[in-house]
């Protein structure tokens, strides 16, 4: 795997930020850091702590507030969705990553900060808080009822951890999470800032293009190939 040192990864994760905000795309960000965790080993990650999740609170609406009230994120979207963006790095070695996508619950337009998108939310839940109980228990209501406005999104998750070899086939190093924590599907390799934005834009924001300073000028790196025999004969992902 390619060399860098943890202030050159701040630094490029921060001008990720920039240009984002810079095209109108963002509606916050945080400043990324160089955290040291001793032993030569270095935490490159938002500026901002808060409160710890919990495990059973991946991709729930609980988690998707907690994140913006508590400020964990790298960037917010203009659509609300938010972006986590995490390194470790030891003697200039990436170690682990924790790279994470967490859509809007809800539809958002023409939000201007992240107070309005709580707002929001709170207002559409005490609005429509209800409605879910009367489509279940009324098959045939008299008038309709419209759940439109709430999404049934599941967040994302790239997760880079070097394990004990007795535990790399349960826990794949390098792995993705989707819709609930115990979700492990392998991944070949850990993921460059380039491969995991490609990713995003690829499939959740197509609109936008590849080219250019939001994704094709981040920096890219050689990333080992870490599945085992275990994982190479199963349903997994290869980043190229």
């Amino acid at each position: 795997m390619s060399s860098i040192r943890p202030d050159a990864m701040a630094a490029h994760i921060n001008k990720l930020c920039y240009e984002w905000e810079k095209a109108g795309l963002a509606l916050a960000s945080n400043n990324t850091v160089v955290k040291q965790n001793g032993e030569g080993r270095s935490l490159i990650t938002w500026k901002e702590e808060g409160a710890a999740l919990k495990q059973n609170e991946f991709s729930t609406l609980s988690e998707y507030l907690t994140l913006l009230k508590c400020s964990q994120y790298t960037m917010v979207l203009y659509d609300g969705s938010i972006l986590q963006i995490s390194y470790k790095i030891k003697r200039n070695e990436i170690i682990g990553h924790r790279l994470g996508w967490f859509p809007s619950p809800i539809n958002l337009v023409n939000v201007q900060d992240i107070d309005e998108i709580v707002f929001k939310i709170h207002e559409s839940l005490n609005t429509n808080s209800s409605l879910l109980e009367e489509y279940l228990t009324d098959p045939e209501p008299s008038y309709p009822i419209n759940l439109d406005s709430f999404y049934q999104r599941s967040s994302i998750r790239f997760d880079y951890d070097m394990m004990p070899s007795d535990r790399k086939d349960k826990h794949p190093d390098v792995h993705l999470h989707i819709s609930i924590e115990d979700c492990r599907i392998p991944v070949k390799g850990p993921l460059c800032l380039r491969k995991f934005m490609a990713f995003i834009v690829e499939n959740f924001y197509p609109h936008l293009p590849l080219e250019g300073s939001l994704v094709n000028d981040l920096p890219s790196w050689f990333s080992q190939d870490m599945l085992t025999q275990y994982h190479r004969n199963k349903f997994h992902l290869f980043a190229l």
